[in-house]
């Protein structure tokens, strides 16, 4: 997409620079923050990410800004691809310092990944108010030391806290998009529902796995609606496995409006990642979770466990699981319709459907705006220009 420049001109606008992307675990929660300080007050936003497929489509189309960081990550490439990432931090610090100079933002907010660690560097530098959030059980090392930089820091969890300044911690849960928590409440029919969320970049084995499972249940003559998100590069090739195997299922690379597929589905079976783990406990939704084995410090393990220990959800390993066990679990549980309402109820127990709400809030106090002064509110902010290619 062309570059075009976009003029700000209301003065009572908050100008906002939210940091970080690249996943859909990053980018959504985000998001939903914003769209909450939406609600509140005039926002004119710069987000500042990574130019992921996944990152740009979810930015598509809302009128912000939008700036790309190339910049590499410095855990998990080894002694000289770490050595590179150092090498090219002070050029990523002084290209960002200069955006923020010209945007003038009031606050910026890191919502993890790599990208955001110069960005609330150069926040600090400037002294521009600064938050993070971390949406995992265990921090990433970006926000681990990030959290010098910044005054505030919402997690998810109370098992996070202890990685952070206690001063600064501020327990939120995570943000989850309004368009999910205002979805109605799914109402068991006669046929069964399966939703398998391969994750937005594609998660090969899971989708592999589980439709393996789906064909093994089929042929022992049960039969299943099926909702398959697979990321784009594994489509053509789930496409074809269902086709192959005469199954009947829905397959797509992306699902946009998660609210409704959450309120179609009678089960899940997807990953751990944190914000998906916070869509399905702020709708309470059961479901079954195959942590992602190569995820930072193994954090998605942590994240199931935390589900799977008060009965939300049922966590296997995926080297402990084969198609014939997978099948044989996902059709006790639908064979057991009150188990499914208990592991519904207890992910609510988790649910935190306000995180959005919450942080906008403080958000917006630190930005030195009131939250209850209305839009046309008599705040006079400066005029800024930023270039925008969403």
């Amino acid at each position: 997409m062309a570059y075009r420049a976009v003029k700000y001109r209301d003065p009572h606008a908050i100008r906002v620079v939210v940091a970080g992307g690249g996943t859909g675990g990053h980018v959504f929660p985000g998001i939903a923050v914003i769209e909450a300080m939406e609600s509140c007050r005039p926002i004119d936003i710069l987000w500042i990410g990574t130019g992921r497929p996944v990152e740009r489509d979810a930015l598509s189309g809302r009128g912000w800004g939008y700036r790309v960081l190339d910049v590499m990550p410095i855990k998990g490439k080894g002694l000289i691809g770490g050595m590179r990432s150092l090498a090219g931090l002070p050029s990523s610090l002084v290209r960002v310092i200069s955006w923020l100079r010209s945007f003038k933002p009031h606050v910026v907010f890191g919502i993890g990944g790599y990208v955001s660690g110069p960005v609330l560097l150069a926040a600090r530098v400037l002294g521009i108010p600064a938050a993070l959030h971390e949406q995992n059980l265990i921090p990433g090392l970006t926000n681990r030391l990030a959290s010098r930089f910044v005054s505030h820091i919402f997690v998810s969890s109370r098992e996070t806290i202890r990685y952070f300044p206690s001063k600064k911690v501020i327990l939120t849960g995570n943000p989850i998009r309004k368009s999910i928590i205002q979805s109605p409440l799914h109402q068991r029919g006669k046929s069964i529902h399966l939703l398998v969320l391969g994750g937005s970049q594609g998660a090969r084995c899971l989708n592999r796995l589980v439709g393996m499972a789906i064909q093994v249940l089929w042929q022992s003559g049960i039969r299943l609606e099926i909702r398959h998100q697979t990321g784009q590069l594994d489509l053509s090739y789930m496409e074809k496995f269902y086709m192959d195997a005469d199954i009947p299922a829905e397959v797509t690379p992306f699902i946009s409006d998660m609210g409704r597929s959450y309120s179609w589905a009678d089960l899940v079976v997807c990953r751990a990642g944190a914000g998906t783990l916070a869509e399905l406990t702020a709708i309470g939704m059961p479901s079954i979770l195959i942590p992602y084995p190569s995820a930072a410090d193994n954090h998605q393990e942590a994240n199931a466990r935390e589900l799977a220990e008060i009965g939300a959800a049922m966590c296997f390993r995926e080297g402990e699981i084969g198609a014939v066990k997978l099948a044989g679990e996902i059709q006790s549980l639908l064979e057991d319709p009150q188990r499914l309402i208990d592991m519904g109820r207890n992910a609510k127990r988790l649910g935190r459907p306000n995180a959005a709400s919450d942080i906008a809030t403080t958000l917006i106090e630190m930005a030195g705006a009131s939250l209850f002064c209305p839009k046309t509110g008599s705040n006079s902010l400066e005029d800024s220009e930023i270039h925008n290619h969403v």
